[in-house]
């Protein structure tokens, strides 16, 4: 009884296993073809000096660029510590400058381990925020199938919403707002104050999204014990950007680009709906294009009723916070700007499609 008791836990322990792999794989994949595409697109900025990935290196980027310190901060860490035998080997094995054109500066040899370590930490965030957020569809009880296709919609959009720019740190931003959901979500408060710091250092909007995850706190506590945990997650978040902002106060550019004026007169022209751009290499749309509004209010439809009440208020108030933003400060139809409600967002494209696939009724 004791033998077979035992080979069922050791079957179920190698399915788990097995089922972990083929997740990791599955992801590793979709985040590798999501990558590549928007590498390839817009390479590290190396054509841009005020934030190109070297002037982000050495902290001479214009703001608000050169707040997004965190991965910059880790490659300069590791070009310190690593001996330069095994960082010569790293540059010349995994050096992204042999496949892409537009990372021309990992060429260099006194950047290409920084570049390195730039690179893959930037996709590893991307494949980390994928494995979450299967997990938080799993969690707002989407089915096994829906929770793997959502992640996978998202991820292969991306390289299309990064429209007029697209940035390294974009992926662990995504990281960090998944990371956040899911451990506000999974009531692990110590843990989501441990990732406070780093997740601001990387940008600055971390600091909104936190305003977001009051429905999942509400969820778990009394309301003055979630209003908080709130106000102290804010608080620390507050002190870091003041204290970057600080640090950075004699760079070029300024704090934020006001772009209202312009926004407005471009919402308002026909052609702004009308533009394509290459993506992966093949013509695509570009900014606000008219299907992929289309695109998006069908699956805000279609997801909207299935998800669960938390989920639809964490978007509403991430709408709130972040379209009044996108108009005044993102370039015109920048849809990577509207990050805040991407968690959300792959939320509903699992609902979307569940309701799709469907069985109609009478």
């Amino acid at each position: 009884m004791i033998s077979t008791t035992n080979q069922t836990w050791q079957k179920l322990a190698w399915s788990g296993w097995l089922s972990l792999l083929l997740h990791c794989t599955f992801f590793w994949m979709v985040a590798a073809a999501s990558f590549s595409g928007y590498v390839g697109k817009w390479g590290l900025r190396d054509n841009t000096a005020r934030f190109s990935l070297e002037a982000m290196l050495d902290a001479t980027a214009d703001r608000p660029f050169v707040y997004r310190q965190l991965l910059p901060l880790m490659a300069n860490g590791a070009d310190r510590l690593v001996p330069e035998r095994i960082k010569a080997q790293v540059a010349e094995k995994l050096n992204p400058s042999k496949v892409y054109v537009k990372t021309y500066g990992a060429a260099r040899p006194a950047l290409s381990f920084r570049y390195v370590v730039v690179y893959y930490l930037s996709f590893l965030s991307l494949l980390g925020s994928l494995l979450l957020l299967h997990r938080i569809a799993l969690d707002a009880g989407l089915g096994r199938m829906a929770a793997l296709f959502a992640p996978t919609v998202l991820s292969l959009a991306f390289p299309y919403i990064q429209t007029i720019g697209g940035y390294f740190y974009d992926t662990a931003e995504l990281l960090f707002f998944c990371l956040a959901y899911w451990l506000v979500s999974r009531d692990r408060i110590a843990w989501f104050f441990a990732i406070l710091i780093p997740a601001t250092l990387n940008k600055e909007t971390f600091f909104l999204f936190i305003v977001t995850l009051l429905p999942l706190l509400l969820a778990n506590y009394p309301r003055r014990k979630a209003l908080a945990i709130l106000a102290a997650a804010v608080l620390v978040s507050g002190l870091v950007n003041v204290a970057v902002k600080m640090q950075f106060a004699h760079a070029g550019g300024s704090p934020v680009e006001i772009h209202l004026a312009d926004n407005l007169a471009a919402y308002l022209s026909p052609h702004t709906y009308g533009q394509m751009e290459l993506t992966y290499g093949i013509m695509g749309p570009r900014q606000v294009f008219v299907l992929t509004l289309i695109l998006i209010a069908t699956v805000f439809v279609r997801g909207w009723r299935g998800s669960p009440k938390a989920v639809r208020q964490h978007i509403l108030l991430a709408a709130a916070i972040n379209l009044p933003l996108f108009a005044a400060f993102a370039g015109a139809g920048e849809l990577r700007n509207l990050s805040l409600m991407f968690v959300g967002f792959a939320i509903l494209i699992g609902k979307a499609l569940e309701a799709e696939a469907a069985p109609a009724r009478d």
